[in-house]
């Protein structure tokens, strides 16, 4: 359900302050740069309450969202209006999710430094190498007229965006995810007001959870007794351009299990890789999809490699098959350039 308005919050919280850079040869807009990083500081000061709508496969999710900034701390509520009943209330790091159909509650904290947390990963040499931003004029959506920003791709391993951003709080109101010029799926606000004030009671649960089971996700964190480990070190080699490796972290399952989570980025597309002994799940091998999210599967001895993200088929693939353990190193070759 939060996956429509992360997407907000990962391509402008982290490319638009990366993007702040003047006009270049390749025809960067320096006005849509400079809205972009408006943009990035709207989505998360602004106080506002609406109507999302998300479309993915023919699919229409539709959720309403209250957000605010208050006391130096983002707050957010989510809750769906159609297919299953869910609620997501936010404060700061700390997420809950509520799933009143089966008495589930799942909680989730994410200290400043987690995946995706870090700007300095982000940098606009890398941006500008792999993408062009374009102001494209004006529009109007939800009744109030908008900037029309594109995103787009300068080679196959990435996908394009389009977006309206509000001209007066430079909030984004509408995103298209494309791929070759066709739209993968689409988020944007039917309807949206801007408040002076939320008051705290718009941001309590609309159910009592007393009785419902608890599941508490543990962040992704560095184990320094798995990073000493030789024959536990994994890296990348033969990435796709302008991917980098910026955060690479260990989730402890069973006393004796683990997951590796690896996350990748050309500056706006995210990519995740998680490294597991093989047998704790349904095995994957090979590509499937779930609307613009591709993931790969590859099993190298006792490992699952799984690797998914946002970006085209191409770019989970070459990721996963270019995955080694460093004592097998020599036992792998890369994967030939795609």
């Amino acid at each position: 359900m939060t996956r429509a308005l992360s997407a907000f919050l990962v391509l402008f919280g982290l490319i638009a302050p990366a993007l702040a850079a003047p006009q270049n040869k390749d025809g960067d807009s320096a006005e849509a740069i400079d809205l972009l990083t408006q943009a990035s500081k709207a989505v998360r000061r602004e106080t506002y309450r609406g109507i999302i709508v998300y479309l993915r496969q023919g699919d229409v999710d539709t959720l309403k969202v209250v957000h605010r900034y208050y006391d130096h701390e983002e707050q957010e509520r989510l809750i769906s209006m159609s297919g299953q009943v869910r609620e997501v209330i936010r404060k700061g790091d700390k997420v809950t999710s509520i799933l009143p159909d089966h008495e589930l509650v799942l909680v989730s904290e994410h200290p400043p430094k987690s995946m995706l947390g870090g700007m300095s990963h982000f940098s606009p040499k890398r941006l500008k190498a792999n993408y062009q931003v374009v102001d494209l004029g004006t529009a109007r959506t939800a009744g109030r007229d908008c900037r029309v920003i594109a995103i787009r791709p300068r080679d196959k391993f990435r996908y394009g965006y389009k977006m309206l951003i509000d001209s007066k709080t430079q909030l984004p109101l509408k995103l298209n995810l494309l791929h070759h010029g066709k739209r993968l799926e689409q988020m944007m606000f039917t309807d949206i007001a801007f408040p002076d004030h939320i008051p705290d009671s718009e941001f309590v649960p609309s159910y009592d959870v007393h009785g419902f089971r608890i599941v508490r996700h543990q962040a992704v964190h560095v184990s320094e007794s798995a990073s000493d480990k030789r024959e536990e070190q994994w890296h990348a080699t033969n990435l796709p351009p302008g991917f980098k490796l910026a955060e690479d972290g260990v989730r402890q399952l069973t006393s004796d299990a683990s997951v590796r989570q690896m996350l990748f980025t050309d500056g706006v597309a995210t990519v995740s890789a998680f490294i597991a002994p093989a047998g704790l799940r349904a095995p994957l091998k090979g590509a499937t999809r779930m609307g613009a999210v591709h993931a790969y599967g590859d099993i190298v001895d006792d490992t699952q490699i799984t690797v998914v993200g946002e970006v085209p088929a191409i770019t989970a693939r070459r990721i996963a098959q270019n995955l080694v353990q460093e004592k097998n190193t020599a036992k792998k070759a890369p994967a030939a350039n795609d």
